[in-house]
């Protein structure tokens, strides 16, 4: 004989909901800072990182001002920018170049391998301190850090 288990009728839509959340990678830290960086009137709010394996995920969350991308010389509204971030062992992170063209709320991501250096990135790790270079114009070349 076989016996069928009726499903309570709420739990099918419980498992569409659990389908529908965004999946994160295993991470082995994460961490969050609010940040009030402004670089060429471009603000910089918020910085997250993140342990995978032995990457570091750096994300930079931004908003790049309308009136800095409405010249009327098409060179004129495009930033370069480069970024480096801090984190609480004094390990540093530093971006490459990175463009920016259009006005609005942006998001730039970079990461790091660590494997060759210890595989750091496992252990958990806090933002410290954020810096931006910028600079204005297709082929202009952002400071670097020294």
């Amino acid at each position: 004989m076989t016996r069928r288990l009726a499903a309570a009728p709420w739990l099918g839509a419980l498992l569409l909901g659990l389908a529908a959340l965004p999946v994160r990678a295993a991470s082995t830290w994460w961490d969050e800072a609010q940040v009030g960086v402004r670089v060429n009137e471009h603000a910089f709010s918020r910085v997250t990182a993140n342990g995978v394996g032995c990457s570091v995920r750096v994300r930079l969350h931004f908003e790049a001002p309308q009136p800095k991308y409405s010249e009327p010389a098409a060179e004129r509204n495009h930033f370069r920018f480069r970024a480096r971030v801090q984190l609480s062992d004094g390990v540093e992170l530093s971006s490459e170049v990175f463009d920016n063209g259009e006005a609005g709320a942006r998001v730039y991501a970079f990461s790091h391998d660590t494997a060759s250096q210890g595989c750091w990135a496992e252990r958990a790790h806090t933002l410290r301190k954020l810096e931006v270079h910028a600079c204005r114009g297709v082929r202009c070349v952002p400071e670097p850090f020294e």
